[in-house]
């Protein structure tokens, strides 16, 4: 995940997720164009850091409301 294409998709990522709406992988997936590990790597690094909350039973992730007044700014 070096490249600026895969930056700006990651930048895609917590722009869908900023409206502070549940999103599921499979959307996240269609929109941002990542793969499914990638999508994995980028998910479980923002959840362990406690940027997005994730229902893996529902596969489906939200911002957590902290960062998304923070991307407000």
């Amino acid at each position: 995940m070096e490249d600026a294409s895969t930056a700006a998709k990651m930048t895609k990522m917590l722009e869908i997720l900023n409206d502070g709406k549940w999103h599921t992988l499979k959307e996240i997936k269609q929109k941002t164009r990542l793969d499914k590990n990638q999508i994995q790597q980028v998910i479980k690094f923002l959840e362990r850091y406690g940027f997005i909350a994730v229902d893996k039973t529902a596969r489906k992730a939200i911002l957590d409301k902290t960062v998304q007044k923070f991307l407000a700014q």
